[in-house]
């Protein structure tokens, strides 16, 4: 009980020293010394280690963890997690302890092809947040099934997702009639205007941006779609590239940024302002974060403007990476190299970079709330 009322108050010590100061969630640990479950986070501002208690005050915890959870997301001071055991999905607050029991994923359109029909495991790969769920507004958005399609709920309220868009395009000409899934790259929202904008992703269809109203849960209405030719860079075959994109809440800006991967390793980076115009036209410029620094990854990505962080740079974090490493850094994007990421963990000194392969996965950037 010491332990855990000390871990409180120092959680909000940082918490009221350092304003907007991301976490970098790492995989959690089991001590029964210090409480049971410890969710582990490091903090880049203060160079050291977060840990807080799961369960919270009450009777002894188990002898094992019994949670076969996993995050999906994180947005907002909350993290979206998947059970695998049973399917479920739901949003916690590590720092309160709230829990929000989400819409079964039997209820996401398609439930065949969402689950994995040898195991019957749900497949979403991403599930973000567009306000704090206490927020009437808010919505929940996830990518979901083998093509990364999306539906949407309200957290607390819905009892089932919500498609967004056409499921399925079609596509013929002389030769051939083709029917395939809508997919998407990635997703964001903007508090200005309640704005969510989705990047599509398909060697069948052009590279793209569109914008979403979500204010019904019953009928979500397309605001904007991007009619231009393909603006997107292409990569050798041994090299892929991941897309994300952000908005700096600040200013309203929307960024595209380009991440060039080659064997489960970053190995660069390029970011794009986007300007939409009507009419679905758009342009893309190639720009400077000036004294604003990115965090992108499985989390809602979005922009900090911060002293204790380095500026024009972009903190990254992926979790999927080849044999359990992840791939976890800082990109300078005026010098175009990477630094590393340090924590302590368990009494040693540990680099999370993009050649380091010791490392764990399940990282992901996290921003704590009280509320």
């Amino acid at each position: 009980m010491i332990f855990r009322a000390a871990a409180r108050l120092h959680v909000r010590r940082m918490m009221s020293t350092t304003t907007n100061n991301p976490w970098l969630m790492l995989p959690p640990t089991f001590d029964r010394s210090r409480g049971g479950m410890l969710y582990n986070f490091y903090s880049p501002a203060d160079e050291e280690v977060v840990r807080i208690n799961k369960y919270g005050p009450g009777p002894d915890p188990p002898e094992l963890p019994d949670d076969k959870a996993v995050v999906v997301g994180s947005s907002h001071g909350w993290l979206a997690f998947m059970n695998r055991r049973n399917n479920d999905h739901f949003l916690s607050n590590p720092i309160t302890r709230r829990h929000i029991k989400l819409p079964p994923v039997d209820s996401l359109p398609n439930p065949e092809f969402n689950l994995d029909r040898g195991s019957g495991k749900a497949r979403v790969s991403k599930l973000i947040l567009s306000a704090s769920p206490d927020d009437a507004d808010c919505r929940a958005v996830a990518s979901f099934g083998p093509s990364d399609r999306l539906a949407f709920c309200r957290p607390g309220h819905s009892l089932e997702w919500a498609p967004i868009g056409q499921l399925f395009m079609e596509r013929e000409d002389d030769t051939f009639s083709l029917r395939y899934a809508r997919a998407y790259e990635d997703f964001a929202f903007s508090s200005k205007g309640n704005v969510f904008t989705c990047l599509t992703m398909s060697h069948l269809h052009d590279w793209g941006l569109e914008d979403w109203d979500l204010t019904s849960v019953d009928s979500p209405r397309i605001d904007w779609i991007r009619r231009q030719g393909d603006e997107g860079e292409k990569s050798d075959d041994d090299v892929e590239m991941k897309q994300h994109l952000a908005y700096a809440e600040q200013t309203g800006e929307l960024f595209v940024v380009n991440r060039l991967v080659k064997e489960c390793r970053t190995r660069s980076f390029d970011v794009s302002r986007v300007e939409k115009e009507e009419g679905g036209w758009m342009k893309i410029l190639r720009c400077s974060l000036r004294d604003t620094a990115l965090f992108v990854g499985t989390n809602h990505s979005f922009a900090v403007t911060a002293p204790h962080l380095k500026p024009n740079s972009i903190y990254f974090a992926d979790s999927s990476g080849d044999q359990g490493r992840s791939d976890v850094g800082i990109y300078d994007c005026a010098d175009k190299t990477f630094s590393n990421c340090y924590y302590s963990y368990d009494g040693h000194h540990t680099a999370l970079n993009n050649t380091d392969t010791t490392v764990v996965p399940a990282t992901i950037w996290y921003t704590p709330t009280l509320v």
